[in-house]
């Protein structure tokens, strides 16, 4: 049976004001989010919003591409890369299910090329049937963190629409539920906060050990003052909230 009480209370903020729980808390803590972060393989991709490019005005202006004429030709950029920091390797690709880059408007791919890459190293295989773009890898070699390629696609309407495209992607992926992932690129941070973080992190464990090593030595009480507690705590906080924003919420694509 648990009495609460001043009694209990006093104990409770003891054992939170020890710096021994802080240190515990803390490796606990690091040691999480570094294993998340190594365990967490995040493909995704990103397109950019319909641009149109080139407009017929009139009946009497012809647009021609490849010798055939076309209706007003729109663009959009594909972004596919590795969000988490678990490699993906080319044996995560399943071959009889390339990735499918389709709309269910009524649309004519007209073209698809390469346009960045991360790496050079980095090769794909594209092509275009009607409304899809297929694309894989097509070297034996793996999408590291941040690691990707861009590619502009050149489309025509078949009809008559007003609204802004939606495009879909099926993949399947090896170790994920639902392979690449739509992310949009204006809710993500881009700056990189990896070495910042594994520099607080080492700088909380540090402190709380030279403190309780110093308080051990002198044969004192293993306890933090108030203001000692505070400083400590809110430096968890803050190191943990920057490690919750560069796991899930901050991307790496200085190559785009």
């Amino acid at each position: 049976m648990i009495i609460i009480n001043k009694e209990l209370g006093k104990k409770v903020w003891l054992f939170l004001c020890n710096p021994i729980t802080a240190l515990a808390f803390s490796i606990l803590l690091g040691t999480f989010f570094y294993f998340i972060s190594k365990t967490y393989k995040s493909p995704s991709y990103y397109y950019t919003p319909s641009e149109l490019i080139a407009k017929k005005t009139n009946e009497d202006l012809k647009i021609l591409y490849e010798n055939k004429e076309v209706g007003n030709i729109y663009f959009t950029n594909l972004i596919l890369w590795n969000d988490g920091e678990n490699y993906i390797d080319f044996s995560d690709f399943v071959k009889i299910k390339p990735i499918r880059f389709y709309s269910n408007d009524s649309i004519k791919i007209l073209s698809v090329s390469l346009d960045k890459k991360s790496r050079k190293e980095l090769k794909f295989d594209y092509s275009k049937i009607n409304d899809t773009v297929s694309i894989k890898l097509s070297n034996d070699e793996a999408l590291e963190y941040g690691d990707g390629a861009s590619f502009n696609i050149l489309f025509t309407k078949l009809n008559d629409q007003n609204n802004d495209l939606k495009f879909n992607l099926d993949s399947r992926i090896k170790g994920t539920k639902k392979g690449f992932i739509y992310k949009d690129l204006k809710n993500f941070k881009t700056q990189n906060y990896n070495s910042s973080i594994y520099i607080l992190w080492t700088i909380i464990i540090i402190l709380l050990c030279i403190r309780i090593i110093t308080l051990y030595a002198f044969k004192k009480d293993i306890i933090f003052r108030t203001s000692e507690f505070v400083f400590i705590i809110t430096l968890i906080l803050i190191t943990t909230y920057l490690t919750i924003q560069q796991i899930f919420f901050t991307t790496n694509l200085e190559w785009i």
